[in-house]
C-alpha cells in the first residue's frame, strides 16, 4: 500500500539564528518498503519553531521564536509545490516555541517560553489570524517562590473535556484552562508536580482519564489521574460542574540509561496501550507499556543526536514512527528524534501489541536486557538531522499533511 505526505519542515534558520530554510515542504512517497522524498516550495522566516495545519489543510501556521515573537500562516497549494505569507501578526511577548487550535474553533493558542506567558489569536472566516485577544502572563503565578521563571512549553487540548493544558517547566505545574466567549482564556485548575521536575510535553488518552508528563528536568514520566467528583444532590442539574481534577499518582524514569536524560516530547501508541518518549542526553526514544497499574519501561532504543520531538506515521497498528496516521495532515513540531535505519532496540521486558513493530520484533527475537543486532525494520531513515514532527488533520483522500522542525542544541528548550 502507497502512502502519500506532504511534510512541513520547519527549524532554525539562516535568516534568524539556524541553518535552515525556514519552512520547507517535501513530498513524501512510501510503499511500505522505500521511502522517497521530493522537495516543494521554501519560505525563509526567521526561526519557526512550531508549525499547525489548519482544519481544512489549506493553511499552514508557524510561530517564530523571535522577539517579539510572530504568527505567520501561510497558504499551501495541495501539491505543495507554492506557499505564500497571507498573515504576519507580532504578539505580546517573546519566544514563542508551541501553537495549538484553541478549544472554540476559532482561535489560536501559543505557548511562549521566552517571556514566560500564553496568547490567544483570533482568526477570521478564512481561519488567517487577526488579532491577540488575550494574554496570560505566568509570572503571576510564581507565588513568591526565590529563583522561579516562567516557562509554558506546550498547549494540548485534553479530549473529552473542554480543557487546554499548558505545562510550565519553570513553575513544575501544568495549568488547566477554559476558553470561554471571545476566545479568552481563564485558569481552571491545576496539576502540581514536586519542584524540579520541569514538566515540558504531556499526552492524554481519549478521555482524559490519565495524562502522562514528561518531565525535562527530572528524566521522569509523571502520569496524573482524574478524579471522579459527583455533585450534592441538592445541587440542581442546571448548574455548571465543577472542574476536573487530576492528582499525579506515579512517577517513573523514561530511560534506564546511566546518562542523565532531559526528555522532550510523549505520545501514546494507536491503541493507547503504551507510550513513547524521547529522552536527550541519552539519545534514545522509550516504550513504556500501560498495561500495568502505573508505566514500565519495557524498551529502548537509539535514535540519534539531541531527540527533541516525534510522532507517528503509517496505518494504525503498523508501528511506523516519524509520521502521522493515514488520510490525516501532521502538524509540525520543533525539534526531533532522528528515527534512523540501524538503530540498536534495547528491550527490558514483554512489548505491548501496539508498539512499532522494529521495537516488538527485538523483543521476541532477544532475552530482556541482551543488545540487538541489525537493523530495526520499522524504523523510517531520517529525512533530516534532529527533525520528526507530530500528527494533524487530513484535507485530500490518501494524502497526508505533515510538519517537522529541527531543533537547537540548548537542552533547557
Amino acid at each position: 500500500m502507497t502512502e502519500n505526505a506532504l511534510l512541513a519542515v520547519a527549524g532554525y534558520s539562516t535568516s534568524g539564528t539556524g541553518r535552515g530554510r525556514g519552512i520547507e515542504l517535501l513530498a513524501l512517497r512510501s510503499d511500505g518498503q522505500d521511502l522517497a522524498v521530493e522537495r516543494r516550495a521554501a519560505v525563509d522566516l526567521p526561526d519557526p519553531s512550531f508549525v499547525l495545519w489548519s482544519e481544512d489543510g489549506a493553511l499552514l501556521h508557524a510561530v517564530l521564536e523571535t522577539e517579539p515573537t510572530r504568527v505567520v500562516t501561510l497558504r499551501v497549494d495541495e501539491d505543495g509545490a507554492r506557499a505564500e505569507v497571507v498573515a504576519d501578526l507580532a504578539l505580546d511577548g517573546a519566544g514563542g516555541c508551541h501553537l495549538a487550535h484553541g478549544s472554540d474553533g476559532r482561535s489560536l493558542v501559543i505557548a511562549q517560553y521566552g517571556s514566560g506567558s500564553v496568547a490567544t489569536v483570533g482568526l477570521d472566516e478564512e481561519g488567517l489570524p487577526t488579532a491577540q485577544i488575550d494574554l496570560d502572563d505566568h509570572h503571576e503565578l510564581i507565588d513568591g517562590i526565590a529563583e522561579t521563571a516562567p516557562h509554558p512549553h506546550q498547549v494540548v487540548a485534553l479530549p473529552g473535556t473542554e480543557a487546554l493544558a499548558v505545562p510550565d517547566l519553570g513553575l513544575d505545574r501544568v495549568m488547566l484552562y477554559r476558553q470561554g466567549a471571545g476566545g479568552m482564556i481563564d485558569i481552571a485548575g491545576e496539576i502540581s508536580l514536586s519542584r524540579g521536575n520541569g514538566p515540558r510535553h504531556l499526552v492524554a488518552d481519549h478521555e482524559s482519564e490519565q495524562i502522562h508528563i514528561a518531565c525535562e528536568l527530572s528524566g521522569m514520566v509523571a502520569t496524573a489521574v482524574r478524579a471522579h467528583e459527583t455533585s450534592p444532590r441538592s445541587v440542581p442539574a442546571v448548574m455548571p460542574q465543577a472542574p476536573r481534577r487530576w492528582a499525579v499518582r506515579s512517577m517513573m524514569p523514561a530511560s534506564g540509561s546511566e546518562s542523565a536524560a532531559a526528555l522532550s516530547h510523549i505520545e501514546l501508541v494507536a491503541d493507547e496501550s503504551a507510550l513513547l518518549v524521547a529522552n536527550r542526553g541519552p539519545d534514545t526514544l522509550s516504550l513504556l507499556s500501560l498495561d500495568a497499574m502505573r508505566p514500565q519501561r519495557v524498551a529502548e532504543v537509539e535514535v540519534g543526536a539531541h531527540p527533541r520531538h516525534f510522532t507517528q506515521w503509517g496505518r494504525p497498528g503498523a508501528g511506523r514512527r516519524a509520521g502521522g496516521r493515514p488520510d490525516r495532515r501532521a502538524a509540525p513540531s520543533r525539534g526531533g528524534a532522528r528515527a534512523g535505519r540501524g538503530a540498536d532496540p534495547r528491550p527490558v521486558g514483554r512489548v505491548p501489541r501496539g508498539a512499532p513493530r522494529g521495537l516488538r520484533t527485538a523483543s521476541r527475537e532477544q532475552s530482556p536486557g541482551a543488545p540487538v543486532s541489525g537493523p530495526a525494520p520499522d524504523l523510517l531513515p531520517p529525512v533530516a538531522t534532529r527533525r520528526i514532527d507530530s500528527p494533524a488533520p487530513n484535507r485530500s483522500a490518501g494524502g497526508l499533511r505533515r510538519a517537522l522542525a529541527p531543533s537547537r542544541k540548548d537542552p533547557s528548550r
